[in-house]
């Protein structure tokens, strides 16, 4: 399923990149091979290797503590952000940083259960997960603002479909499209285009507007937004302590995003 999402969402990618740089012909774009490579890189590590690593842990624990592990990237972005400029984050970053995770653990419930050690070995890779996540923003910060978000996205996300592309030819020895239907063709090309090439390039185009630190922290929206979700398509319920997580992540990006409204 990754694989094909992957691979199918390389021509969405490159019409975005086509039609950004038609609309913007008059600004400087600046392409290095350092950059093209440093862009693959971070491609090839955040959505294969960390992908693979994701989908490892899911069979090693459950999908809520998954969660709340993954979204322990913004304080990495945050904590590798203050390194390379050598201070310290602000202190409503630092707040909302630690509301918006306190908030992710509510939602997701991930301390309602004990770990086994087997479990503790999921932990471990959905943090490797969670670095390379962490990292892409971090390299989508620098290069975005020289050679673009939408060309950007479409080098790190063509190189990670190639190398999921030959992982799935490798891995999987012959395809039956018989098992494609037509609803099945219709989720997938949701899938494409919904939950992969207009995710993408809107995060890639938000850090270049905002920063890496500022954007992480909003995409902490996330898991209150999926309960939201579950809660009216679903007709799920929702715990006091998801309804509490879910306010917390809110207000935190609401208040950290009127902060530095005023002070711009």
């Amino acid at each position: 399923m990754a694989a094909i999402r992957s691979v199918l969402a390389v021509p969405g990618f490159l019409l975005i990149a086509l039609l950004q740089h038609q609309r913007q012909h008059r600004a400087q774009t600046v392409f290095t091979s350092r950059s093209i490579v440093v862009a693959m890189a971070a491609g090839s590590l955040c959505y294969y290797l960390g992908s693979l690593a994701n989908f490892y842990a899911l069979t090693l624990i459950q999908a809520n503590v998954e969660r709340a592990l993954l979204f322990s990237y913004p304080a990495m972005v945050v904590a590798m952000q203050a390194f390379a400029q050598g201070r310290w984050p602000s202190l409503g970053i630092l707040m909302s940083l630690c509301a918006t995770t306190a908030g992710v653990v509510l939602v997701t419930g991930a301390l309602d259960q004990a770990l086994t050690p087997q479990e503790l070995e999921g932990v471990a890779w959905v943090l490797f997960c969670s670095m390379t996540i962490a990292i892409y923003f971090m390299v989508s910060g620098r290069l975005t603002t020289t050679m673009g978000a939408a060309n950007f996205t479409v080098i790190a996300m063509t190189t990670a479909g190639a190398l999921f592309l030959i992982h799935f030819l490798v891995e999987v020895d012959t395809v039956d499209l018989t098992e494609f239907t037509a609803a099945s063709a219709a989720t997938m090309i949701g899938l494409v285009v919904f939950a992969t090439i207009l995710p993408l390039f809107c995060m890639a185009e938000g850090v270049r507007r905002i920063g890496a630190s500022r954007a992480a922290l909003v995409s902490t929206l996330g898991p209150p937004a999926t309960a939201a979700m579950a809660y009216v398509l679903y007709r799920e319920t929702l715990s006091a302590s998801q309804l509490l997580g879910t306010c917390m992540v809110v207000l935190a990006v609401a208040l950290l995003e009127l902060r530095g409204h005023k002070k711009g």
